[in-house]
C-alpha cells in the first residue's frame, strides 16, 4: 500500500491513498481530499483551505503521462504503473485534461478569475516511487494567490482647518493587478488587470464594492477586508501615462468635504501564497487626485506586515 499526504499551506493534511496489488504493474489509487465549507465574501478568510475539486496527475520520469484522474468531490480514483513517479495535484483548477506531458503542465497558465472567494487555486509536486510496499509520501500544496489586507483605517487629519472634518470611505480595492501566471511556479505576467484605476475587473477579488462609510474625526473605522491577486515581483514602480508594467497598489477610495481623493499604498514585490496586511492606515492629509500616484510623504502612515501561510515572517515599513 502506498499513500500521498497533501496539506493545503501546510494547514490541512489530507491523504492520497494507495492500495491492491499490482496487476498489470498497475496498482488502484484512491486519492481523499476533506472539504472545507467555501464562502462569497472578501471580508473573511473563511474557505482558504477549501477543496472542491482535485484533479491528480502521474507522470514518469521521462515525462509521459501514466495516469490523470479527477472529481469534483474530494476523492480521485484512478490506476497507474509501479516504479518512479512524480505526482502532480492542481486543487480547485478549471479542466485541465489538456495536459498530456510534464512539460504541458509546466508551461500551462493559470488565469486570476478561475479563482473565488473559497475557491483559490493551489498546486504541488513530489517526486514518489509506487510498489506494493507501504509508503506515504508528504505533497504541500500551496495557493497561487496571495492575500492583501487592510483592517483598520483611521481619519488622522491634521491640518487645524480639518480638525472636526469627517472623511467618506468610498470604496477600497486593488490596481495594476497580474492577472495570470504558470502553475507550475514564478512566471511574468502576460496579463495585467486594473490597470492605473478600479476597472471592476475580478470584483470578487479585487475590489470591497461601495462601502460609502462615514468616518468621524479621529475615529477609525475597523472593518478588516482582503484581497486577492496573483505575483507581481517588478523591480520599479511607474506611474506614467502610457502603461506599463508597475507596482501593484491598494487603494483607499475617499471623499473629503465634497471631492475625492485616493490612498494608494504601493506593495511591493508580491509572492504567492503569502499574506501582506495594512495593520492600520492613518489619514493625515488629503490624498492625491489619481489612483495611480503615490500620495505625498506624510499624507498618510502605515504599518505592513508580510506573513508567509505556513511559517511566517514579518517587516515594517512607515510612510
Amino acid at each position: 500500500m502506498s499513500a500521498v499526504c497533501l496539506c493545503a499551506g501546510c494547514t490541512e493534511k489530507n491523504t492520497v491513498t494507495v492500495s491492491g496489488s499490482a496487476e498489470d504493474d498497475k496498482v488502484p489509487v484512491s486519492v481523499s481530499i476533506p472539504v472545507l465549507s467555501p464562502v462569497s465574501k472578501v471580508l473573511t478568510t473563511d474557505g482558504e483551505n477549501a477543496v472542491n475539486s482535485l484533479q491528480v496527475f502521474v507522470f514518469r520520469k521521462d515525462g509521459t503521462l501514466d495516469a490523470y484522474g479527477k472529481s469534483n468531490a474530494s476523492e480521485v480514483q484512478l490506476n497507474c504503473t509501479v516504479g518512479d513517479k512524480d505526482i502532480v495535484a492542481a486543487v480547485n483548477a478549471p479542466d485541465l485534461t489538456y495536459v498530456a506531458s510534464m512539460s504541458d503542465f509546466r508551461n500551462a497558465k493559470s488565469e486570476l478569475s478561475d479563482n473565488a472567494p473559497g475557491n483559490f487555486v493551489m498546486t504541488g509536486s513530489v517526486p514518489f516511487s509506487i510498489s506494493e510496499a507501504d509508503n506515504e509520501i508528504p505533497v504541500s500544496v500551496r495557493r497561487l494567490v496571495a492575500r492583501l489586507g487592510i483592517r483598520k483605517i483611521t481619519n488622522a487629519l491634521s491640518a487645524e482647518q480639518y480638525a472636526s472634518t469627517p472623511i467618506r470611505i468610498d470604496k477600497i480595492y486593488l490596481t495594476n493587478v497580474a492577472g495570470d501566471r504558470l502553475y507550475s511556479g514564478p512566471s511574468a505576467p502576460s496579463v495585467w488587470l486594473n490597470k492605473s484605476e478600479n476597472a471592476s475587473e475580478c470584483p470578487d477579488l479585487l475590489s470591497s464594492g461601495d462601502l460609502n462609510t462615514s468616518v468621524s474625526a479621529k475615529e477609525t473605522y475597523s472593518v478588516p477586508h482582503y484581497f486577492y491577486c496573483y505575483p507581481n515581483s517588478v523591480s520599479s514602480d511607474s506611474s506614467e501615462e502610457v502603461w506599463t508594467p508597475r507596482f501593484t497598489r491598494l487603494v483607499v477610495e475617499a471623499t473629503i468635504l465634497g471631492k475625492t481623493y485616493y490612498y494608494p499604498v504601493n506593495m511591493e514585490n508580491i509572492e504567492a501564497n503569502h499574506t501582506y496586511d495594512i495593520e492600520e492606515l492613518k489619514i493625515t492629509r488629503l490624498g492625491s487626485s489619481d489612483p495611480d500616484v503615490p500620495v505625498s510623504l506624510g499624507s498618510v502612515s502605515l504599518t505592513i506586515t508580510v506573513s508567509d501561510w505556513e511559517t511566517g515572517a514579518s517587516s515594517t515599513v512607515t510612510i
